[in-house]
Parts: structure tokens; sequence; C-alpha cells
């Protein structure tokens, strides 16, 4: 059986070695703060999101379903270490509320996907390395994947990029990462939900201009 893991990491420039310490700036970049304008939307994105599991995590986005082979290289990593392949990693919410439109729009990103999770507690995104490439595949470089925390950080919550563990964050800020490189994981051991606002597309000339302007805010 082929593994997405060992396909994606034999790729990947990244040390994978559990020794190191990674600092902050060597797997996430944290970009700047956004104004939290959506606390009156947080408790509805918490209640009408969905169960998804790595085959339905892009239910929601049209078009948006796996090959049976790529499908099946992934859960074959989550099977072979013991793991239920068809377990809730998180829960998703596709009724994106305006005042997350508005940050969409301020993105500019082409071919945008948007997706809030909202991790509960006891779910777990099991480690991986991101293969995005199909948002531009003759320019693979120019895809993102940006972050806006919606909630504050509680204990318990945190995120793995290489080998170092995110936490502490405030709502509103926005990050982003090599994930072409970087193998990262997510967990909520903690009380109450993770809100995340995901975007993934291509950059854009306005996409640029903005993360400048929130680099230097």
């Amino acid at each position: 059986m082929k593994s997405s893991w060992d396909s994606t990491k034999q790729k990947s420039t990244y040390h994978f070695d559990s020794r190191r310490v990674d600092r902050q700036k060597d797997v996430l970049e944290h970009l700047g703060r956004l104004p939290v304008t959506w606390a009156a939307d947080i408790y509805a994105i918490v209640e009408n999101s969905q169960p998804a599991t790595w085959a339905t995590r892009a239910a929601g986005r049209p078009g948006g379903s796996y090959t049976q082979p790529e499908l099946a290289a992934e859960e074959y990593d989550i099977s072979r270490v013991g793991a239920d392949p068809k377990m809730i990693i998180t829960h998703l919410n596709w009724a994106i509320p305006n005042s997350l439109k508005e940050i969409t729009r301020l993105f500019a990103l082409d071919d945008c996907m948007e997706r809030i999770h909202v991790q509960r507690p006891g779910e777990v995104w099991n480690l991986h390395i991101d293969k995005l490439q199909k948002w531009a595949p003759e320019n693979p470089s120019q895809v993102s994947r940006y972050f806006v925390q919606l909630t504050d950080w509680r204990p318990g919550q945190f995120w793995e990029y290489g080998n170092y563990h995110w936490n502490q964050w405030s709502a509103g800020d926005v990050s982003t990462f090599d994930w072409v490189n970087i193998p990262h994981s997510t967990a909520n051991a903690g009380h109450h939900p993770r809100v995340t606002f995901q975007l993934t597309g291509v950059r854009t000339l306005r996409t640029e201009e903005f993360l400048e302007y929130l680099r230097s805010v």
C-alpha cells in the first residue's frame, strides 16, 4: 500500500531530526494581527460546524473530493499506526459570515478556499505534509495557506510545526508556513473549541500588498 506520508516526506527539505529544536521562525511565520470583528459570530460558527474525517474534510468545497488512491494513501498512514482512519479530526463550517468574508476580500487570493476549523476537545488532525499543488500545478510556489485565529488560545490546544509547538496565540493572529516542506499537526486536549479561519489559494499582487500592510501594523 502506498503511503502519503512517505511520499511527501521524501520530497520535503525538512530535517526530520526529532532531537533538533526548531524555533518558531524556522517553521511558522507570524504575519500580524487583525482586529476582532467576528466575536458575535463565534457561537453560531461553533454550533453549526460539522464533523469531518480525512475523507470528508473538503466536502464543503465545490469539486472538493480526493482521488481514491490519494485518500487510500492518507488513510493507510493512520491505520498502520493503529488509529482509526475514519475518526473525527475536526469540525468544519463552510458557511462564512460577512465578518470573515471581508477578511477573504483583503487577502485577495485567486481560487480561494474558505474553511472554518472548529477543533473540539478530543479531536486530532494527524501529522502530515500538505499537498496544495493542485491550486497551481504549473507554479505551486504561488500557492499559500493562511490562518486567522478566531479565538484566544486555551490550555490543551496546540499546533505542531516541525518540532515546534505553537500555543498562547490571540484571536486575530495571522500566520502562514512552508506547506510544501513542514510537517504539522493539531490537537485539542483542552476544554474549549479551537476556532480558526483558513484561507488557501493563489497569491495575487493585491495579496502581496495586503501582507506588506499587515506586517507593518
